[in-house]
């Protein structure tokens, strides 16, 4: 692609640490992965073109190992998060040696809906990129089973949005949550040590304004 489809959104203040935790997620229809994908060599498009596309972002370290590991090692699990005022998450989390990659993906958004829908009946297209280089990205189709998606697409609809004006206000302190080392359980024997979050905004959050978000926000109230 001629520039990477992670728009920076100004809502974010990253993080201080040398590896920064947070990152902005991207979520594409078919037919804004054509538009995205049209200068890309034909066995691309082939892939990708009919399918949704989700994007996330990691650090070097855990990119390099995804790339390496080729899908032998690397274990996978959905979550639901909800927070007091009602609004509910699905957390994609990836694991591998020891990290995560946990996508944030708001249930109460049309867009999400309309993806789970889809994503409730055959498998979807992953593309990630590194932080470190955004020339490095790795794109293939989601490992994770349809059915598993199905909870996560009835929990769209039964969803009491009485309070849908409070959920982008809860939005920091839901993400600091997600980002906590042990908000998700580990998969494997190895303790987790590192989490990467890529998270979805809203649709209310690009229109308007979002307070500023740190992974150093501390939360509480959560339970998924």
């Amino acid at each position: 692609m001629n520039q990477s489809i992670l728009s920076a959104f100004p809502f974010f203040k990253s993080s201080t640490q040398k590896r920064p935790q947070l990152h902005t997620a991207t979520l594409l229809s078919p037919g804004e992965v054509d538009v995205a994908f049209k200068d890309e060599p034909a066995g691309t498009r082939e892939l990708v073109l009919g399918h949704w596309m989700l994007a996330g972002a990691v650090n070097q370290e855990m990119f390099s190992a995804l790339r390496l590991d080729a899908g032998r090692e690397i274990a996978g699990e959905l979550g639901i998060v909800t927070t007091p005022a009602g609004a509910a998450y699905l957390i994609m989390c990836s694991e591998l040696k020891g990290r995560h990659h946990r996508h944030v993906l708001p249930l109460y958004d049309a867009k999400v809906a309309d993806f789970l829908r889809h994503a409730a009946r055959e498998p979807f297209r992953l593309f990630i990129e590194s932080v470190h280089d955004g020339r490095e990205r790795m794109l293939y189709t989601s490992p994770l089973e349809p059915e598993l998606f199905v909870a996560s697409r009835d929990m769209c609809q039964q969803m009491d949005r009485t309070k849908h004006a409070n959920f982008v206000d809860e939005l920091p302190l839901l993400i600091a949550h997600v980002a906590k080392l042990n908000m998700m359980r580990r998969l494997k024997d190895e303790p987790i040590r590192e989490v990467d979050v890529s998270v979805l905004l809203p649709s209310e959050a690009t229109a308007g304004h979002l307070p500023r978000v740190s992974v150093s926000d501390s939360g509480s109230g959560y339970c998924h």
